[in-house]
């Protein structure tokens, strides 16, 4: 085995709902014959990141992120959320990471900062940069034309109804490089 299969990473997120998931694929079909992005992100793996924890985890460490999570989940109520726009990191030319946002939410916010806040009491080395929830569809522009960002809210229209889901779970996920879908959940946490 090569050191890509053997990489492995955990994060905390909030699972999306199948008919999310469907949207956002339907939206990425749209587009893809459009955009030249090097790889486009597999619908079972769209989620909202909440911590990422790195590939360092020890048994007893993911254990403890999983007592944590167990008892964050009980203190948190399930909210909605709403997709609302389309939008890119990197050079705005060339992108590393096209994504679609959702609404500004107190109930995301505080949950976020729970759990980032349980697990940096637990040793763990987390981002720092303010939150700025997002799921990812796309990564790494590949094309010498420039990122067409005008054309793509004609293309996608985030602002419908359908685009409302409920957060209902956190789930703790394993990265498996070398497969598709690539993001494995390891455990569950019900949000109230």
């Amino acid at each position: 085995m090569n050191k890509m299969e053997h990489q492995t990473h955990y994060f905390l997120a909030l699972a999306l709902p199948n008919q999310t998931k469907a949207l956002l694929a339907k939206w990425c079909e749209l587009l893809d014959p459009r955009l030249s992005f090097k790889s486009w992100v597999h619908p079972e793996d769209y989620h909202i990141t909440l911590a990422f924890l790195g590939g360092s985890s020890s048994f007893a460490q993911l254990n403890n992120v999983k007592r944590e999570m167990n008892s964050i989940s009980k203190q948190h109520d399930r909210f909605q959320l709403q997709l609302n726009q389309i939008g890119t990191f990197g050079r705005t030319e060339s992108p590393r990471v096209f994504w679609a946002g959702v609404n500004e939410s107190k109930e995301l916010s505080a949950l976020q900062r729970d759990v980032h806040h349980a697990c940096t009491n637990l040793g763990f080395s987390l981002d720092q940069r303010p939150y700025n929830p997002h799921i990812t569809m796309a990564r790494k522009w590949n094309s010498e034309q420039l990122f067409p960002a005008h054309t793509i809210e004609s293309i996608v229209q985030p602002k419908e109804e359908l685009c409302i889901f409920t957060a209902e779970h956190i789930v703790l996920y394993q990265t498996h490089m070398t497969r598709v879908p690539k993001y494995q959940p390891l455990s569950i946490f019900p949000l109230q």
